[in-house]
């Protein structure tokens, strides 16, 4: 009677398994902390400013570029009080990417990685030229 088991083994893998599914669903939904700063502003028209973010996540990683339409109206400060919000239309990794507005239209030359490229919620029609070299 002294060598019976008080638990079996499969009695336990059921929570051990539920509480590791519980800690990567936790983990899924974190949001990684990425600090952005203000790198440049383009006035596109009266309704529309092109902010572009240097974002940096942490000593190890490069610089990515987030390129945001936000309500000419509005100030800077407002925009980075809701940069959670926003969602970049496009990501690169090309600090000297050029942004010509004209007429209504965004002309954007990057000369690197894009990570990401929507045409944004606004209605501006964007031009890309892109290369990776």
């Amino acid at each position: 009677m002294q060598k019976e088991r008080v638990f079996k083994k499969r009695h336990v893998l059921v929570p051990v398994l539920f509480a590791f599914m519980l800690i990567a669903w936790v983990i899924h939904f974190l949001k990684f902390p990425v600090g952005q700063e203000v790198y440049k502003t383009v006035k596109v028209n009266n309704l529309v400013t092109l902010y572009i973010t240097q974002a940096s996540a942490g000593a190890m990683t490069s610089f990515s570029y987030h390129y945001y339409l936000y309500d000419a109206t509005k100030s800077e400060d407002d925009f980075m009080a809701h940069i959670d919000d926003q969602r970049a239309f496009m990501i690169t990794s090309d600090s000297k990417a050029t942004v010509t507005a004209s007429n209504d239209h965004l002309y954007l030359r990057v000369r690197g990685d894009i990570s990401s490229f929507d045409n944004g919620s606004y209605k501006v029609i964007v031009h890309l030229d892109a290369s990776p070299y």
